[in-house]
């Protein structure tokens, strides 16, 4: 009886063993395990990027264009506290801050005299620092360090550049300023047109305007730099630039049109 005692202990045992081991392989996991060390990974190599860079990345990826987004009116020392980085059309800014806004410090580069700020050629083509030095757009960055940064340019010698020049030398200016100052914001801008007394000496028409904006809309989704829609306020339905804000040359912006962008920028910020 003892014997059969114990086999029956046995074989209740193994019948035990074998039941378990049958449920433990019917009902493990087979889902995605989640990694620590993946997890830590990626944060630290956020952790390691810019505030800048790392918003840069994320639309990029997303492939979405980031607008200036609408405000409550601000006062001119928000529009003047950026650092503006322009060709001859807006050289009205300047003496728009001086007038206006003189306590606030503007920094507007722009090249000496009637000089080019093309954008294949942008981010080696000197500016006039606040210090009257002529130096490169990254350079100044580095100097100043703008918490934002303005972008304006797009129409010297467009008829002469290509979708892929202008984009490459485009991004190549953003690239720069984001490398020697990291944690400034970048915000570029849609370009106003010709007016319709313009000579087109240059070749510029309201079609290659509309082309050029379309492609600082791409820069701005390939690099995460902000978008401001400026053509929209300062050209009319036929693509010339609205007759009260171009200047008598018709492609320089009167201080009407300036006082539009200031305008703009006043409702519109980061």
């Amino acid at each position: 009886m003892k014997n059969l005692l114990w086999a029956a202990g046995i074989l209740i045992t193994l019948i035990a063993l074998l039941v378990g081991l049958v449920f433990s392989m019917s009902s493990r996991f087979t889902g995605e395990r989640d990694s620590g060390t993946l997890i830590l990974g990626a944060e630290n190599k956020v952790r390691g990027k810019s505030a800048a860079e790392s918003t840069a990345a994320d639309a990029a990826v997303s492939g979405t264009l980031k607008e200036l987004p609408s405000t409550q009116k601000n006062g001119l020392e928000a529009v003047f506290g950026m650092t503006w980085l322009c060709d001859r059309t807006v050289s009205g800014l300047k003496d728009y801050s001086n007038t206006y806004a003189a306590d606030a410090g503007a920094q507007i580069w722009m090249p000496s005299g009637t000089g080019l700020l093309t954008a294949v050629d942008a981010a080696d083509t000197p500016i006039v620092f606040v210090d009257g030095s002529q130096i490169t757009p990254a350079n100044a960055a580095m100097v100043s360090r703008p918490n934002k940064v303005v972008i304006y340019l797009g129409g010297d010698d467009l008829f002469n550049e290509t979708r892929e020049s202008f984009i490459e030398g485009y991004t190549l200016l953003i690239n720069s300023i984001r490398n020697s100052s990291p944690d400034t914001t970048v915000i570029c801008c849609s370009i106003a047109s010709v007016g319709s007394n313009y000579q087109r000496s240059d070749e510029l028409t309201p079609q290659l305007i509309a082309q050029a904006n379309s492609w600082i809309r791409q820069v701005c989704i390939d690099t995460g730099a902000y978008f401001a829609d400026l053509a929209s306020v300062l050209n009319n339905d036929d693509g010339y630039m609205r007759d009260e804000f171009f200047a008598a040359d018709g492609r320089g912006l009167n201080a009407a049109g300036i006082s539009q962008i200031v305008d703009y920028f006043r409702f519109h910020g980061i």
